[in-house]
């Protein structure tokens, strides 16, 4: 199935020969014809494969691993260093998988307009194509300025220079296919939208104000569509049926178990598969790429080719009352997405901290918690997610501040750090002071503390130097948190007399300071800053720079810094290819070469 789409889309694209098997040449290419839902549900899972295509490594590796927050380590990959070229192949599949998925859509939104279909399930998968179509176009436009608006199932094959269509009518195109979208999906955890892999109602919305702040900034820069923005944006809000994961590290981990929470994950990516049999639907970026370094196959194998900027590491902040070294953080994030330790390069997995901060990798998809066996070899089944519920909640915060200023916006962004600091139902052991230190302690003794908390100690000398918090509580809706401070045991370890006391969180340690929420700019810098801290790793920042008008300038600003903080190559070396070219990927060489009518963007 999966070659004969790929003729296909080549006759899509520009192919300009055929082979003669019949005496007339064809003008047209004749899409299927769809006959019955059950052929139409096929159709549209081919569009949703598509998805899965672009997400498999393509654009949240190849695309975006590199920005101020995230670098790819291996500094050779020249997509991934912004060292761009019409014939790189992973531009190339960008735009080839974009477009297959629109011509996918596209047979599957003729096929809807047979009137003797059950209405019900036709308006539901119209609904849908409809709007992978609109989202495919969305990647597109924002990553290649203006592109061919193809919106015909049966495209001439004798036509074939097709002119790139403006930008603005790009986007008018992708909204109004959306809003229409909107009206035939189900809502989320009903009909035919009780997983995240579907597209539901609180997707439509989420991703429709994700397109109109894109509108509203570089490079339309339309300020009315902040409006706009907020109004989608609050009407996942107001559905009720989404709420923050009081863990955030749960999150992650049902990724790992396939599990779906559709009150935080409202838009996944499909992935199931470990190599084996029919399980081939699979991701290389997730875990893989994006994960802990690690060739135990039994563990989950990884390159680990992402890895933290000092710059994202130190956004998260310290806690001030820490004895450690590194000095632990409040918030719960740092340590989760920002791995403390590698699985190491040997067959066998061994523990290995990591106290190098340049060096750490991404560790949001931890492969270790994967329950799909056997492991794949350098592939994951787990989903990827398009849109959470706090990115909705950080858009909200954004729409809301552009237009009337911080007094009615600043909560939404104390929502998610709460939670990011795993108190958005209660207090937390916030630290553990060691007050004596004790004597002669030759093995690690054993931290018990009230309540439920656990902790380990920290031995130098036969003293017990540090204690480090592992789970600060049960963070879940119901607990227990703490209202008062645990009280702290430590026995064995062949030593005596240390002692140390727990500190726990306050109610609004994680809310922004007054400095913050003093202007509508202080509120926008928290706003960026903390949509880096909560959605790195999850193809959210080179967008976000882009549209905020301060890539380039973000990007020098961090190769500046970076080399201040002791930051050598590869990862700030990519730097010096960045510029204002770069905000767009170029044409693919292929495409150029045959459809006459398009312009190569400026620069390439």
């Amino acid at each position: 199935m999966k070659k004969y789409l790929m003729i296909i889309i080549v006759v899509l694209l520009g192919s300009t020969s055929c082979n003669k098997f019949l005496d007339t040449e064809p003008t047209n290419f004749i899409s299927p014809d769809y006959k019955t839902i059950a052929q139409l549900e096929t159709g549209l899972a081919g569009v949703y494969d598509d998805l899965g295509m672009v997400y498999q490594d393509v654009w949240p590796y190849w695309i975006n691993a590199t920005t101020d927050v995230e670098y790819d380590r291996t500094g050779s990959s020249n997509s991934t260093i912004y060292v761009y070229s019409p014939a790189d192949v992973y531009i190339t599949n960008f735009w080839k998988f974009l477009y297959q998925g629109i011509y996918r859509a596209n047979s599957v939104l003729a096929g809807t307009d047979n009137p003797g279909l059950d209405e019900t399930p036709r308006d539901r998968i119209k609904g849908q194509a409809l709007f992978l179509r609109a989202y495919f176009y969305f990647l597109l436009v924002s990553n290649f300025g203006d592109v061919p608006l193809m919106l015909d199932a049966n495209p001439s094959i004798t036509n074939l220079n097709v002119p790139r269509t403006p930008m603005k009518e790009v986007y008018d195109k992708i909204v109004t296919d959306m809003i229409e979208a909107e009206g035939l999906v189900d809502e989320a955890g009903e009909g035919g939208a009780t997983f995240g892999g579907r597209v539901s109602k609180s997707a439509v919305r989420g991703i429709l104000a994700r397109v109109y702040l894109k509108m509203a900034g570089h490079p339309l820069n339309d300020k009315s569509k902040y409006e706009e923005s907020l109004k989608w944006a609050l009407k996942v809000k107001d559905s009720g049926k989404h709420s923050l994961e009081p863990d955030y590290r749960e999150i992650f981990k049902r990724y790992a178990r396939d599990e779906y929470d559709l009150n935080e994950s409202i838009w996944e990516v499909e992935y199931n598969g470990n190599g084996t049999g029919n399980n081939q639907e699979y991701t290389y970026y997730i875990g893989a790429r994006c994960g802990i370094l690690c060739v135990d196959l039994e563990k989950g194998k990884s390159g680990g080719l992402l890895m933290a900027s000092k710059k994202l590491y130190n956004l998260y902040g310290e806690e001030a009352l820490s004895s450690t070294s590194p000095k632990a953080s409040q918030d719960i994030r740092r340590d989760w997405n920002i791995a403390t330790y590698s699985w190491g390069n040997q067959p066998k997995a061994v523990y290995t901290p990591v106290t190098d901060l340049f060096r750490r990798y991404a560790g949001k998809w931890r492969r270790e918690y994967e329950t799909l066996t056997p492991k794949g070899n350098n592939i994951s089944g787990q989903n990827f997610p398009v849109l959470r519920y706090s990115d909705v909640l950080l858009m909200i915060a954004e729409a809301e501040n552009e237009l009337r200023g911080p007094g009615g916006a600043y909560e939404y962004v104390n929502q998610v750090r709460r939670r990011g600091h795993g108190i958005l139902y209660g207090n937390r052991l916030r630290a553990i002071v060691v007050t004596n230190q004790g004597s002669n302690y030759t093995s690690v003794p054993t931290v018990t503390i009230s309540g439920g908390a656990t902790a380990t100690a920290m031995i130098n000398g036969g003293k017990v130097v540090a204690i480090t918090l592992d789970e600060p509580a049960k963070l879940t809706k119901t607990g227990p948190y703490y209202t008062v401070s645990p009280t702290v045991t430590i026995s064995g370890g062949g030593g005596s007399g240390a002692t140390a006391v727990a500190a726990i969180t306050s109610a609004d340690g994680a809310d922004l300071t007054a400095d913050q929420t003093s202007s509508k700019e202080a509120l926008f810098q928290a706003i960026k800053d903390e949509r880096a801290r909560e959605l790195c790793f999850e193809t959210s920042r080179r967008p976000d720079l882009i549209r905020w008008g301060n890539f380039e300038a973000v990007i020098k600003q961090y190769a500046v810094e970076g080399k201040a903080m002791g930051m050598t190559d590869p990862m700030v070396a990519w730097t010096n290819n960045v510029s204002f070219r770069t905000e767009l990927l170029p044409i693919p060489i292929y495409d150029m070469t045959l459809n006459k009518a398009l312009v190569q963007n400026p620069g390439y």
